[in-house]
């Protein structure tokens, strides 16, 4: 069958080879009947062949901006992290660290601490390194100076120094403090005295020459105690020690001793904090053969003005080892009874001349203006204007109590003896009378005691008659 073709003007089917369409006359020009379909192809231009071949190409994908933005966040960290570590691991800073870790028991010291005693090393933990921490939260002075010397490269007490360890993050030089190692060893007097160190139990001895060395363990403040059973009573030996680096010794010998507490009546006595007694009338309390341990101490407290006034608290064990068998701890601020005694003493003999003495109104609060100066004035003034009194003379005979009436206050009950020689028909005599003062009042002002008023007296006490 002869080939057919389409007339592109009206689209009617014609014969192949024909010059015009017999439907429409549209001239239908020259055809290769024999070119193939399948080899168009081959005639295509280059323009055609280009742009087919650009068709079959695959696109390019335009870059993930997510993966953009998570690199430059990944850039942006890393930088950041530099510069804030940077910042954190400044030598003064790291320093400041460690200072104020050293002085709270509550944060941790382990990371911050190293030591050239190999077998110390392996203890640095936050637990053992606790005896460090509690001696400088009690000694904030002594923080203050272990800071100083540090930060000026020296070693202090010939305990602790600093030191570069290492770097963190492989850039940033890491600095330690070096703690040199403590021993201590422990000794008593008798056999089957059991040892311990902040309630751990050590060793027991075995002979009265028995002795337990500690070490090597960090510098710090430390419990040690021994406790056993002596002639059927049981004693104990408590010491709160504060170790440096090297040897020491502590004795923790048991013994017993008989002493008293004195001070203003109805105070209420503390032995190691525990409440043993109350001062009797005469303001004391007496111990017989009670156990003594090297941190003994003693405080009173006192009710003033429905207050608790606290007393200082003294060191029984060291009064006893130097002689004292009366042991009197004192309120702050509050006069003592030989310092009243001087004090009412320079005021009595300042003033019975009657004449103004600027150096004696200086012992009184308010010094000329106080009404108790004035009173002692005109006192001694009417015994030199009295025509039968030919001399006279004040003495404190006796400070009879001392008692806390707040801080820096006393009320002081004190004797004076007066002593005269009067002149008469019958002969001259001597008079001696004594009267107490009991209501006194002592402050302390800027350092230095002062007489607030002297108190009034009633009737003499007693009074004695010399004549010729």
């Amino acid at each position: 069958m002869a080939s057919e073709i389409f007339c592109p003007e009206c689209g009617s089917k014609i014969k192949a080879g024909l010059a015009f369409c017999p439907n429409c006359g549209h001239k239908l020009g020259q055809v290769n009947t024999s070119t193939k379909k399948d080899d168009t192809t081959a005639t295509e231009s280059p323009l055609q062949r280009s742009g087919n071949a650009t068709a079959l190409q695959q696109p390019k994908k335009p870059l993930d901006k997510r993966l953009i933005g998570a690199f430059f966040v990944i850039i942006v960290i890393i930088v950041g992290g530099y510069f804030e570590l940077k910042d954190y691991y400044q030598p003064q800073k790291q320093f400041n660290r460690i200072i104020t870790a050293m002085g709270n028991p509550n944060k941790s010291l382990a990371k911050y601490i190293k030591t050239n005693d190999p077998t110390l090393q392996n203890k640095i933990s936050d637990k053992n390194l606790k005896p460090i921490q509690k001696y400088f939260e009690k000694n904030k002075q002594a923080l203050a100076e272990l800071k100083t010397t540090l930060q000026q490269g020296s070693t202090y007490n010939n305990t602790y120094s600093i030191e570069q360890s290492g770097k963190a993050w492989l850039f940033f030089p890491r600095y330690k403090v070096n703690v040199a190692a403590a021993y201590v060893t422990l000794s008593t007097n008798h056999s089957g005295v059991t040892f311990y160190q902040d309630g751990k139990k050590l060793t027991t001895t075995t002979n009265a020459n028995y002795s337990k060395k500690v070490g090597p363990i960090f510098p710090g403040l430390y419990t040690f105690k021994s406790g056993g059973t002596i002639s059927g009573k049981k004693l104990v030996n408590t010491s709160n020690s504060t170790l440096v680096s090297g040897s020491q010794n502590l004795s923790l010998n048991l013994r017993i001793a008989t002493f008293t507490i004195s001070g203003s009546k109805g105070s209420t006595v503390y032995l190691n904090n525990k409440k043993v007694g109350v001062l009797n009338n005469s303001g004391k309390l007496k111990f017989k053969d009670y156990p003594i341990s090297n941190n003994l101490s003693a405080y009173l407290t006192l009710q003033v003005s429905g207050k608790t006034v606290k007393s200082k608290t003294v060191n029984v064990s060291h009064k006893l080892a130097y002689g004292y068998q009366t042991i009197s701890p004192s309120f702050e601020g509050v006069v003592s009874k030989s310092d009243a005694e001087e004090l009412l003493g320079n005021a009595f003999s300042g003033t019975e001349y009657g004449t103004e003495d600027s150096a004696t109104a200086e012992l009184f609060v308010g010094q000329e203006s106080n009404s108790s100066y004035n009173d002692l004035l005109k006192f001694f003034d009417s015994f030199k204007t009295n025509d039968n009194i030919e001399t006279y003379n004040s003495e404190i005979s006796k400070i009879n109590s001392v008692t806390p009436s707040g801080k820096n206050k006393a009320i002081v009950s004190y004797s004076v003896k007066y002593t005269f020689t009067t002149s008469g028909d019958s002969g001259d005599s001597t008079k001696v009378q004594q009267f107490t003062y009991p209501n006194a009042e002592i402050v302390k002002q800027n350092g230095e005691y002062k007489i607030q008023t002297i108190g009034v007296t009633q009737s003499a006490d007693w009074e004695k008659d010399y004549s010729d």
